[in-house]
């Protein structure tokens, strides 16, 4: 069995990428293997194998808006929808997470995107994402 590499990645902070409603995560605590491009805010699958994300989207303390929402997309495609409405009280610092696992092959891309009003995501350590390989493919 020939060992592949290792793929890890965690980043910080928000950014909208220009001409889309797509974020990214520009600051890097690690990035084992370079598949996170901070750039464009997108994972590309190096190691085919099975793969665990994880995100928390942030919306500051006295930013009125009534909700936010982005998808997990993979290759393009919405897969796992982030949403909060927060009944009543439209100027809290709330967060949402959510954390799924995906199959993907050489070439996959796995972003956040799709974003309704993401200018109001905190870009802080607060609003972070992360990924890793949990089995490779072999």
């Amino acid at each position: 069995m020939s060992i592949l590499g290792s793929s890890l990645f965690n980043a910080w902070g928000a950014a909208t990428i220009s001409g889309t409603t797509n974020i990214r995560f520009p600051n890097i605590y690690v990035n084992e293997g370079g598949d996170y491009n901070v750039s464009s805010g997108v994972f590309t699958c190096r190691i085919p194998g099975q793969y665990w994300f994880s995100v928390t989207l942030t919306k500051p303390f006295l930013d009125s808006v009534d909700s936010i929402y982005c998808y997990m997309l993979v290759n393009g495609n919405w897969i796992i929808l982030l949403y909060t409405n927060p009944y009543n009280d439209d100027l809290a610092h709330y967060e949402i997470t959510a954390s799924a696992g995906f199959h993907l092959k050489v070439g996959d891309r796995f972003q956040i995107g799709s974003c309704v009003d993401p200018e109001h995501i905190r870009n802080h350590i607060d609003t972070h994402i992360s990924g890793f390989l949990i089995k490779a493919d072999v």
